[in-house]
């Protein structure tokens, strides 16, 4: 899947994975940085949609991070 599938994906779902995947491919991050509240709310609202984000960064050589929320 290329990167524009993904967001062409992502602006249809009900979540923001959109705003965090451009941030990624826009400043060429090698990684995408995700609040862990925020990975909670989409793995509960949009299991797949959020299965896709994992797995698109790891098949393109990148990481999720989860940071923490305190």
């Amino acid at each position: 899947m290329t990167a524009d599938e993904l967001l062409a994906h992502l602006r249809k779902s009900r979540t923001d994975l959109a705003r965090f995947v451009e941030g990624m491919l826009r400043h060429e991050l090698p990684y995408l940085a995700v609040p862990s509240d925020a990975v909670q709310a989409w793995q509960e609202r949009e299991p797949q949609t959020w299965a896709m984000v994992c797995d698109w960064p790891a098949a393109h050589g990148k990481s999720v991070l989860l940071v923490p929320i305190e």
